[in-house]
């Protein structure tokens, strides 16, 4: 049995037929209109769900990403954190997932954000960008108190608790002066944004709050 796997913590979990999603992977030739047997794993440590669906490639590409839509929807289960369900997982594993009989998921209450609003620009990153922007991350994080470490915490829970209930990767923890123009990693330079406002914002677009000004912005 062949199946379709998509993995996700930042684009929301499909629920119903007719939601729509995107991948990195395209469908094989000649399968382009064949609607498969999809498990689509959405993980937010420590939870761990799937979903059980079947999809089709709607024809369209968001960059390099492929949207599929839910055609008919089975359920969602819980994978307790286990970590051996991934987007590379054996075929062994992949049966194991669709054949499971745990509880179902109740996710009358969820609704999967549309691809073209949680899609981020030039999402697949080289590591080499990546390792790049940690070595400057690293560099401008001053000597730090103990009260602004645990001010710097309170805001990555805040992300965290917040695109939680969203579902997706709604917040980002944003450099108000940019790294990439002598901006530091202190408190008095972050503030949680929407993902969307903070992946638009070039590097000349900021503006410091005033004092007292709320770190939540959007």
């Amino acid at each position: 049995m062949k199946f379709r796997l998509i993995q996700s913590n930042n684009r929301g979990l499909v629920t119903r037929a007719g939601d729509r999603t995107y991948a990195r992977s395209g469908p094989a030739k000649g399968e382009e209109d064949w609607k498969l047997p999809t498990l689509f794993i959405w993980s937010n440590k420590p939870t761990r769900l799937v979903a059980r669906c079947w999809t089709r490639w709607t024809g369209e590409k968001l960059e390099r990403d492929f949207i599929y839509e839910v055609t008919r929807f089975r359920d969602v289960i819980d994978l307790q954190g286990d970590t051996r369900f991934h987007q590379w997982c054996s075929q062994q594993l992949r049966l194991q997932m669709w054949e499971m009989t745990e509880p179902v998921v109740d996710v009358s209450q969820h609704c999967c954000p549309e691809p073209e609003a949680v899609h981020e620009p030039n999402r697949l990153k080289t590591a080499q960008y990546l390792e790049r922007r940690k070595t400057r991350l690293r560099a401008q994080t001053p000597l730090l108190t103990e009260e602004e470490k645990e001010i710097i915490s309170d805001l990555y829970q805040l992300r965290d608790s917040l695109n939680q209930a969203a579902g997706h990767i709604a917040y980002h923890v944003d450099h108000i002066k940019p790294l990439a123009l002598g901006g530091q990693h202190h408190p008095s330079n972050l503030r949680v944004t929407t993902s969307r406002e903070n992946m638009t914002k070039g590097a000349k677009d900021y503006e410091l709050p005033p004092p007292g000004q709320p770190v939540i912005a959007g």
